[in-house]
């Protein structure tokens, strides 16, 4: 990967194998059914964040508390009910032209009233009667067949005869006792009995058969529909809203059963509809599905919700595997990625995103029937980051803490994490790269060290040192050593590191001038720097032994830079740069030409310029001096010394201290008295 470096790439390798790891782990439990529970919970979320829809086709007559309340007087407790009350119920139906009734009640013992019933049923001709397996059986059935017992119950003869059909009412749970699903197809006694939604989605479309062909694995045929099917031949209920009732609706039109026995209903609201009659007691058949949270559902209105479902081909399909691995191992890697190569906020912060996104594809799939996994891909996300995290942390924290502590005592900390950054840069070897090189120097130092006792010269050369350093790294430069009383400093982590290197160098001055006054005080002798900055190609990186390095700079350049420090003490400058500096300092800093010079080892002159200032920080009066030296030293470099002696004479008398226009004063004056050759080139 070009431009990325090793450290950046041995974290994607380290993200990418955590994040697949993750994924791998993920996918197993999820394979194990160790998710089951927290997916289905997840989607069932799903269902209460959308407003209850209304049904199109099913209406409820409820055996409810309210019936029981009024017929109990009259006929006792429910299984004392006399059957010819069902019978009316049906007849009173009949007369509303209801499409199919589901009659959602067993009567599995003979009573003298059964003739009176079953011939209420015959004359609707339309009613369906339950069925209900019992003692299920191990192993896996046939395609498309959710469970098989060893026995069914259904009501008595005589009442099963009359009815038009017959269904399986088995209802499954999931885990956590939540109805999700429901079998469409269940067998017994060799024989396949369909689920009550299947027999009454058929009898609506007025299909010869229940089931039009041979079922398959994960899809049904029945009322003109290939009904899509997961696990062991469930369908997934789509429901509506919550539970419903008379008194406080619901997404199920609902009447009372009593309100049907005494006539009390509109009978347009059951015409062509399907009606299901079952019990809507508290404590009696109740379920819990993805729709309720305090009050629970009954049977009837699960088979309801199962109907709708079917006839509004509402279904609802998992994406497939392969679709459901990608998402997985996607959402790994792209959480891997985002915190190996960002901040980790900024990681979460994306995270965080794209979990939105996901959710929201989510909720937009689900209303059209797709179901996106809400656990795992989420999970992986969350857990892939962590991972990533902690990787960072425990790992490369602690080589950042290592390194650090090796390169912190000689680079600045803006270099230290450009080192940190490609830790192979302190490996022995260079790259060539522009850059600014500071030298600084301690004018009669020599003298000075056999003036003062030692201990009092290092304790001075020390607070020297100090303040010389921070200058150095403030700017976020390199330390390159100590060279007795001189220091080498260079730039290299930054585009503008001449800027840096003159802002240095001009807190140098700064610096020394905040010690003098306090070594004053102390009886210790006045101090002066000098100063050279060159910018140039130079070689940087760790030279010497596998044993020992040292992280320096070398060249032409560098060489330059020592020698323009040494012409400091000659023109009484405190900062000279050559050229390549001035230029690349730009107009942030005020500049004044010094000279052309010859340097020791190089056969082309040099520009050289002193260092004045930052642009804006300069006295009001060294403008007007600077534009007096500049033309004092234009009338020098063209012979005309007796004019450039009279001006820099004044010059001098305005700014005793200003070596440059002491200098040019005594050169021009020498040159009056002995001009040069004619082939003098003011170098």
């Amino acid at each position: 990967m070009p431009g990325v470096t090793a450290r950046t790439r041995r974290r994607l390798l380290a993200s990418v194998g955590l994040s697949l790891a993750v994924a791998g782990a993920l996918a197993a439990a999820d394979l194990a059914g160790a998710l089951a529970t927290v997916q289905a919970r997840a989607v069932d979320y799903l269902f209460s964040s959308r407003p209850p829809e209304r049904a199109r086709a099913t209406v409820v007559v409820a055996i409810d508390q309210r019936t029981y309340g009024e017929l109990l007087p009259r006929y006792g407790t429910m299984v004392t009910w006399p059957r010819t009350l069902y019978a009316r119920a049906l007849d009173r139906l009949r007369e509303a032209a209801p499409r199919v009734v589901f009659l959602d009640m067993f009567f599995d013992a003979p009573k003298a009233e059964d003739a009176e019933l079953a011939a209420a049923m015959r004359r609707a001709g339309n009613v369906v009667m339950p069925v209900e397996g019992r003692g299920p059986r191990a192993g896996r059935p046939a395609p498309g067949v959710a469970q098989e017992f060893a026995a069914f119950v259904r009501s008595v003869p005589a009442l099963h005869d009359a009815g038009m059909a017959e269904g399986m009412v088995n209802i499954t749970t999931d885990r956590d006792s939540v109805v999700r699903s429901l079998p469409l197809l269940l067998r017994s006694g060799g024989r396949a009995h369909p689920a009550p939604a299947r027999v009454v989605a058929a009898r609506v479309v007025r299909r010869p058969r229940v089931l039009d062909e041979p079922p398959e694995r994960g899809v049904l045929y029945a009322a003109g529909r290939a009904i899509p099917l997961f696990g062991d031949g469930q369908l997934r209920i789509n429901y509506l809203g919550p539970s419903s009732s008379p008194e406080r609706g619901g997404p199920l039109p609902t009447m009372s059963f009593v309100d049907v026995l005494e006539g009390r209903f509109d009978p347009e609201l059951l015409r062509d509809r399907i009606v299901l009659v079952g019990l809507t007691m508290r404590g009696v058949d109740e379920h819990a599905t993805p729709t309720t949270s305090e009050a629970r559902m009954w049977g009837v209105e699960v088979f309801a919700h199962a109907v709708e479902t079917i006839l509004a081909d509402r279904y609802l399909e998992s994406v497939a595997p392969a679709t459901g691995a990608a998402l997985l191992a996607g959402a790994a890697l792209l959480a891997g990625l985002f915190t190996a190569l960002a901040r980790p906020l900024r990681a979460v912060a994306a995270i965080l995103v794209v979990l939105a996104l996901y959710l929201l594809a989510t909720v937009i799939l689900f209303e059209r029937g797709v179901l996106l996994d809400l656990a795992v891909p989420p999970a992986a996300l969350g857990l892939a980051c962590a991972a990533t995290l902690v990787y960072r942390v425990l790992f490369e924290q602690a080589e950042q803490r290592r390194v650090r502590g090796v390169i912190a005592r000689y680079l600045s900390p803006a270099v230290s994490r450009w080192v940190l950054e490609e830790p192979s840069r302190l490996n022995l070897g260079g790259e060539i790269r522009e850059m600014t090189v500071l030298f600084s120097d301690i004018r009669g130092f020599t003298t000075l060290a056999g003036a003062l006792d030692p201990r009092a010269l290092v304790a001075l050369l020390n607070e020297h040192m100090s303040a010389m350093a921070a200058a150095v790294f403030r700017h976020d430069g390199v330390l390159d050593k100590f060279i007795g009383d001189a220091i080498m400093a260079f730039w290299n982590a930054a585009q503008d590191h001449a800027r840096r290197a003159c802002a240095t160098a001009l807190d140098m001055v700064a610096a020394l001038h905040a010690l003098r006054a306090d070594w004053e005080r102390r009886g210790l002798p006045r101090l002066e720097l000098g100063v050279g900055l060159n910018t140039g190609p130079m070689v940087v990186g760790n030279m010497g032994s596998r044993d020992r390095l040292a992280y320096t700079v070398m060249g032409d350049a560098v060489n330059v830079a020592s020698r323009l420090e040494g012409l400091s003490t000659l023109y009484g400058a405190r900062i000279v740069t050559g050229e390549p500096t001035r230029a690349a300092a730009g107009d942030a800093f005020v500049f004044r030409s010094l000279d052309v010079v010859a340097v020791k080892g190089r056969r082309d002159p040099l520009t050289v310029h002193e260092l004045l200032g930052r642009r804006g920080e300069t006295a009001g009066d060294v403008a007007a001096l600077l534009e007096e030296y500049e033309r004092g030293v234009q009338l020098y470099r063209a012979r005309r010394w007796a004019e450039a002696a009279r001006l820099f004479a004044g010059l001098h008398a305005r700014a005793p201290a200003d070596g440059p226009s002491a200098l040019y004063y005594r050169r021009s004056l020498a040159f009056v008295e002995q001009p040069p050759g004619d082939d003098w080139d003011g170098v």
